[in-house]
């Protein structure tokens, strides 16, 4: 009888998708559920970063450190704009972000 140890179960069992990457393009992941400061983002059953700051279910998180004036990308599509630095794992919302200017042209 062979016996398993516990690092090994370790590695066979699969970690849960908190976050989803919705486009390869976004440079945001979406919260599936709700983080706080410190948890591990998990996309596609890897870890990819710590998250800075608690975060609802819903919300956006840069995936990337994202400058004042790029814009936030969902869905392969810019969003928003940022409106200062935006660092990897912080939340992504309208306290860091306003209407992409072009957008705005009627």
């Amino acid at each position: 009888m062979s016996m398993v140890s516990p690092e090994s179960r370790k590695s066979e069992v699969s970690m849960t998708n908190n976050a989803l990457r919705t486009n390869l393009a976004d440079n945001v992941i979406i919260a599936l559920q709700a983080l706080k400061k410190g948890d591990m983002a998990i996309v596609e059953n890897q870890k990819i970063f710590e998250v800075m700051e608690d975060i609802q279910a819903g919300h956006k998180i840069a995936l990337e450190s994202i400058a004042a004036g790029e814009k936030v990308y969902r869905y392969g599509e810019p969003i928003v704009e940022a409106t200062r630095t935006i660092n990897r794992g912080e939340w992504v919302h309208v306290h860091n972000t306003r209407p992409v200017p072009s957008d705005m042209t009627v």
